[in-house]
C-alpha cells in the first residue's frame, strides 16, 4: 500500500457537487510592541472558491497576485492546507476545482499566507457535513499551528484588532473593534521578502531598556 492510500484510509469522501466561497483580508502583525501578538485586518481582501467534483481532477485557477509565480498543483499552499483541515476532519477530498483571486501582495508584511491558509481551513471546513463541521476556535487552532503563530491569522478570521497568544499547544484569542476614525495606510514595497529572512535578522534576546 502506498502511503496516498495510507492516508487515506478511514478518512470519508466529501460530497461531489459542492460550492464554497470564502473571502479572507489582508493583515498587519507585530503592531508597535505586540510583537507574535497583536494583528489588524485590513481592507483587502483575497477570494478562494472550491468546488468539489466527480473525478481525481484538480483544476487551479489562480489570478491577480502570485499569478505568474504560484504552482497550481498539490504542493500550492491552499491545497496543503485544505488536506491539513480535510483530515484533521476525518475526510478526503476527491477531484476539486480551485479559483483564487488575490489581491494581498506577496511577501510584503501583509500576511498573504495566513489569508490563504485561513481562507483554505474555512473552505474545507465549510465542505464537510454539518455535524463535523467546526467552530472559529477550531479554525484557529488548527491555522495557527499551519502558520507558526497566531498574530496574523486571528484578524483574518475574527476581524478587527486582534490579540492573541499561546499557552502550551492551545492558540486564543480576544478582538477589539477599531474606531471607525483610524483608516490604516499601506506602503507596499516593491520587492518581496520572506518571513523567514526577515526574523532571522532578529536579536536573540532584546534588553529590558530597549523592550520597555
Amino acid at each position: 500500500m502506498d502511503t496516498t492510500s495510507q492516508a487515506a484510509v478511514g478518512l470519508q469522501l466529501i460530497e461531489a457537487g459542492q460550492r464554497v466561497t470564502v473571502r479572507v483580508p489582508a493583515t498587519s502583525a507585530n503592531l508597535g510592541p505586540g510583537y507574535d501578538s497583536l494583528g489588524l485586518a485590513l481592507a483587502l481582501h483575497d477570494t478562494l472558491t472550491v468546488e468539489s467534483l466527480d473525478t481525481d481532477e484538480l483544476v487551479f485557477d489562480l489570478r491577480g497576485e502570485g499569478a505568474d509565480t504560484l504552482p497550481r498543483d498539490a504542493s500550492h499552499l491552499v491545497i496543503r492546507a485544505m488536506d491539513a483541515a480535510f483530515e484533521r476532519l476525518g475526510f478526503r477530498h476527491g477531484g476539486l476545482k480551485v479559483t483564487a483571486e488575490n489581491v494581498n501582495p506577496h511577501g510584503r508584511g501583509l500576511g498573504s499566507s495566513a489569508s490563504a491558509v485561513v481562507a483554505a481551513v474555512s473552505a474545507a471546513n465549510a465542505m464537510v457535513p454539518a455535524g463535523s463541521q467546526r467552530g472559529q476556535d477550531w479554525i484557529l487552532q488548527l491555522t495557527s499551528e499551519l502558520e507558526g503563530h497566531p498574530d496574523n491569522v486571528a484578524p483574518a478570521i475574527f476581524g478587527g484588532l486582534a490579540l492573541s497568544w499561546q499557552d502550551s499547544d492551545q492558540y486564543s484569542s480576544t478582538s477589539a473593534t477599531v474606531a471607525g476614525s483610524v483608516i490604516p495606510i499601506v506602503a507596499v514595497p516593491d520587492f518581496e521578502l520572506s518571513t523567514e529572512a526577515a526574523r532571522a535578522l532578529l536579536p536573540a534576546s532584546v534588553g529590558h531598556h530597549a523592550a520597555a
